[in-house]
C-alpha cells in the first residue's frame, strides 16, 4: 500500500500505512485545523486494502472535496480537502505516494523502516518544512488474551433507552440517522454534540448553536468523571441525555469512598460550628439537651464516630447473594408474557426476598398501588445464581414458589422446591446470604448500594450502583419512613434485588423510580426493610411449619 502525502499550512506530512490520521480541532489531531467551523473531531485519513480512504466522522459541518460533501472518499491523485464551510474551515491537500520504476511504470513500494528520513535533512534537499511520521508503535495484541481497558465504559441514556459504547470510541448525539444515539425530539440538533474518549475518561463537546444545559447553565465542553444529565437544546424543556461512565467495582469503591470522607469533612466542620455556637450560648443548648433523651444523646454521640465503609469482601458476598428471577404467565389474550426481576438469598435453604409485582403480579394491593395488569400469576419461578463476584453471567438453576405476598408493600418471600427442571432437590441447600438490617436507624445522607440485575446487564452480572439517602417517606397504610428516596439509580430489572448499608446488610427493597412532572430529578424508591420484616416472620412460619 502507499505512503501518503498531507500538505497543511505550508507544511508536508508524510504518512506510512497502515497508519491512521485523525483530522480537527483537538490538540491531539494529527492533522490540526483552527477553523471555526472544525469540529474537534472531524475526519479520519483511513488505510484500507483498496487504500487511503477520507472519512467525515458526522462532523458538524461536513467534509468537502470539490465543493461537494462528502462522508467517505477513495484517493487516487491529489485531492483538495476542505473540513466545513467556506471561510470558517480549514483546507487541506492529501496525495498518495507511488514510486515509480523504469519507465515510469507504478512498482510495489517497499515496506518504510521507523524512520524514512534523516532527523536533520541537509537545507539543499528541499524539504525544510517536511515532517516525517514514522508508523505508530503500537503493541499488538496477544492472542488469546483480553483487550486493554483504557478508560471506563460509557452509558448513554435517553428516549427510554440505554447505549453502551467501549473506550476508546467517538459518540455522536443527535437526530442524524447516522449518528451513535439517534434522537427524535425536535428540539435536538441534527447533530448536537458529541461525546470523545480522553485519557481515563470521556469529554462531552457541544456542537449546536442552541447549546447544552447541566442544571440550567450553558456548557460547550464537558469532562464526564460521574453520572451528568444533560438537556440538549432548552435548559428546561430539551430532551434530557445522561452519561453514565461505568467504572469497575474497585474504582467505584475508592470514588464513592472519597465523596464519604468529603462529605464527612463537612459534617465535621458543621459541627465545629455548632459547638462554637453552644458555647457562646450555654443557656439555650442546656434548655435543648433537658429536652432531648439523654440516651439518645449519648447514641449520637457514638455513631458521631467514624462509620464503616463498605469493604470489596462485603460487596462481593451481597452479589453472590443476589439471584436473577425469571418468569412466564399469559395475560387475557392468551399471548405468552415473560419479565425479569431481582432477589437477595436470605436463608441458606432457599428462601429469597423481592418484590411482589415481579413474584405474583396478582397479589392483592398491586393494583390499587400501580393499576390493574392482565398478567396471570407464573406456575413457577426461574432462580438464575452466579457463580462467582467478578461478574460472571448469571445462569439458571432452581425453581420457586411465592410462599406470601403484600402488594400494598409491593414485596414477596419465595422458596426454592426444585431443580431447573423441575426435579427434587438432592440433600440441603447451603447458600450464600445477605443478613437483614434495619432501616429505623438510616439517617438522610447516609450511603445506599443497590443490587440487582437491570436491563442494561440482563444476566451478564450483578449490577452495582449507589447513592445517597435524600428523604423518608409515610405511607397511611404501611406507617412512617415505609419508603426511602435515594439518587441511586434503579432501572427496570433492579426490582426485588437488594438495598444494602455500608455494613452489607439488607436496608430495604428496590422497587420502583419517581420523576416529579417538569423536573430532570429521578428518585429512586426502597422500600424499607423495617415495613417488610412482618412478612419475612409469616413466610418463615410457614415454611417450617410445613417442613414439620
Amino acid at each position: 500500500m502507499s505512503a501518503l502525502r498531507v500538505v497543511v499550512d505550508g507544511r508536508t506530512i508524510l504518512v506510512d500505512p497502515p497508519r491512521l490520521l485523525r483530522i480537527g480541532r483537538a490538540v491531539e489531531s494529527d492533522v490540526l485545523l483552527a477553523g471555526d467551523s472544525v469540529s474537534r473531531v472531524h475526519a479520519e485519513l483511513r488505510p484500507t486494502r483498496a487504500g487511503w480512504v477520507l472519512v467525515d466522522v458526522a462532523s458538524a459541518h461536513g467534509t468537502f472535496v470539490d465543493g461537494e460533501r462528502v462522508t467517505e472518499l477513495r484517493l487516487t491523485r491529489e485531492t483538495e480537502v476542505r473540513c466545513g464551510p467556506e471561510g470558517g474551515g480549514g483546507v487541506f491537500t492529501v496525495t498518495p505516494e507511488v514510486a515509480s520504476g523504469e519507465g515510469g511504470v507504478p512498482v510495489q513500494q517497499e515496506r518504510p523502516t521507523a524512520v524514512r528520513a534523516p532527523a536533520q535533512t541537509p537545507p539543499d534537499t528541499g524539504f525544510e518544512n517536511t515532517m516525517v511520521v514514522a508508523p505508530a508503535v503500537r503493541p499488538g495484541p496477544v492472542p488469546g488474551a483480553p483487550a486493554a481497558r483504557s478508560g471506563p465504559a460509557l452509558l448513554v441514556s435517553a428516549e427510554g433507552r440505554e447505549h453502551r459504547f467501549s473506550h476508546p470510541t467517538g459518540v455522536t448525539i443527535g437526530r442524524l440517522p447516522d449518528c451513535s444515539v439517534v434522537l427524535t425530539d425536535p428540539v435536538c440538533s441534527r447533530l448536537h454534540g458529541r461525546v470523545d474518549a480522553v485519557a481515563e475518561g470521556w469529554l462531552y463537546t457541544n456542537s449546536s448553536r442552541e447549546g447544552t444545559f447541566v442544571d440550567g447553565r450553558r456548557i460547550d465542553r464537558l469532562v464526564v468523571k460521574e453520572r451528568v444529565a444533560l438537556r440538549l437544546g432548552h435548559p428546561v424543556a430539551g430532551p434530557e441525555v445522561s452519561l453514565v461512565p461505568i467504572l469497575s467495582a474497585q474504582e467505584e469503591e475508592r470514588r464513592l469512598a472519597r465523596a464519604r470522607w468529603a462529605r464527612r469533612l463537612a459534617v465535621i466542620g458543621g459541627a465545629a460550628a455548632v459547638l462554637l455556637v453552644i458555647v457562646a450560648s450555654g443557656v439555650t443548648a442546656a434548655v435543648l439537651l433537658d429536652r432531648s433523651d439523654p440516651a439518645q444523646v449519648v447514641r449520637s454521640s457514638t455513631s458521631s464516630s467514624t462509620p464503616g465503609l463498605l469493604t470489596g469482601e462485603e460487596l462481593d458476598s451481597a452479589k453472590i447473594a443476589t439471584v436473577l428471577i425469571g418468569a412466564e404467565s399469559t395475560d387475557s389474550d392468551g399471548n405468552t408474557v415473560s419479565w425479569s426481576g431481582s432477589g437477595s438469598i436470605i436463608s441458606s435453604d432457599g428462601m429469597i426476598l423481592t418484590n411482589a409485582h415481579v413474584a405474583e403480579p396478582q397479589a392483592d394491593g398491586l393494583a390499587q398501588q400501580y393499576g390493574p395488569t392482565d398478567e396471570a400469576n407464573p406456575d413457577y419461578l426461574e432462580i438464575a445464581l452466579i457463580e462467582d463476584a467478578d461478574d460472571s453471567a448469571a445462569a439458571p438453576a432452581f425453581r420457586a414458589r411465592v410462599v406470601v405476598s403484600d402488594g400494598f408493600m409491593d414485596a414477596s418471600v419465595i422458596q426454592i422446591y426444585a431443580t431447573i427442571d423441575g426435579g427434587p432437590l438432592e440433600g440441603e441447600l447451603d447458600l450464600p446470604t445477605i443478613p437483614i438490617g434495619s432501616s429505623a436507624d438510616l439517617s438522610t445522607g447516609e450511603d445506599v448500594t443497590v443490587l440487582g440485575f437491570p436491563g442494561i446487564s440482563g444476566s451478564a452480572g450483578v449490577s452495582v450502583t449507589r447513592g445517597v439517602i435524600s428523604t423518608f417517606l409515610d405511607d397511611d397504610r404501611l406507617g412512617p419512613r415505609s419508603e426511602i428516596d435515594t439518587d441511586a439509580r434503579i432501572a427496570p430489572g433492579n426490582s426485588g434485588g437488594a438495598a444494602i448499608d455500608n455494613e452489607a446488610e439488607i436496608v430495604g427493597i428496590p422497587s420502583a423510580t419517581f420523576s416529579q412532572q417538569g423536573s430532570s430529578v429521578v428518585s429512586g424508591r426502597i422500600r424499607s426493610i423495617d415495613v417488610v420484616k412482618p412478612l419475612i416472620a409469616e413466610a418463615e412460619a410457614q415454611t417450617s411449619g410445613s417442613q414439620d
